[in-house]
């Protein structure tokens, strides 16, 4: 049999993946992940004992804000990416917005507040608390990247890189979204800086995963 032939044969009655397999792959996939996260979160460090109180629930509102905006921004760009179609970066852009609306209030709130207030905003209230939020939400990322990579192999993607990067900031949101039920430290600079920090690693972690693990 020639190549031609061959390839003939292998390409019979192929069909195209409908468009709302891919939702579906998808949705299963954050739905899985944040499950399973969550549940880690439990059996690991467990939430923060005074979380029942309206400030500090107050507080995880608002760290909770801050992950799912992440997730909404950049599911639409993970979904466009399991196609082999061209994008101009738009949907990715719209996934940094989260990041400079928070960083902003950051600066603006570090602008009103006394210097001597400055390490316990920026580092939290004890200190390894910056470094404890790194390991978790990175620890806790590690489970829905591995299943948004497992959905992501379901489809087609081209921009390897971009579509890995994109995984790895929503895996990242996901394991942020965990650990504000434990987070102690209640500041907007320290969810800038940290949470940003852990969720830009995930990114990095996903970008160098996209080539070796999607590429079809």
């Amino acid at each position: 049999m020639n190549t031609d032939r061959l390839i003939d044969v292998l390409s019979a009655n192929l069909e195209p993946v409908a468009r709302g397999e891919l939702h579906k792959r998808l949705v299963l996939a954050l739905v899985i992940g944040g499950a399973a996260t969550f549940g880690l979160m439990l059996t690991t460090v467990g939430p923060r004992p005074e979380i029942g109180t309206v400030a500090h629930l107050e507080w995880v509102a608002l760290k909770l804000l801050f992950a799912l905006s992440l997730i909404v921004t950049g599911a639409p760009s993970l979904i466009r990416s399991m196609r082999p179609e061209p994008d101009d970066g738009t949907r990715f852009t719209l996934v940094l917005f989260p990041f400079l609306v928070v960083s902003a209030a950051a600066i603006a709130l570090l602008l009103f507040a006394r210097p001597a207030a400055w390490r316990g905003m920026l580092l939290g209230v004890h200190s390894v608390s910056s470094v404890r939020c790194l390991l978790c939400v990175m620890s806790f990322a590690a489970i829905p990247l591995a299943v948004l990579i497992w959905a992501l192999r379901g489809g087609a993607p081209t921009r390897l890189e971009h579509c890995g990067a994109t995984a790895g900031i929503v895996a990242g949101a996901i394991g942020a979204a965990a650990y504000a039920f434990n987070c102690a430290s209640d500041s907007v600079p320290f969810i800038a800086i940290w949470y940003g920090a852990a969720v830009a690693f995930c990114a990095f972690i996903g970008a160098q995963l996209g080539p070796r693990f999607l590429r079809w």
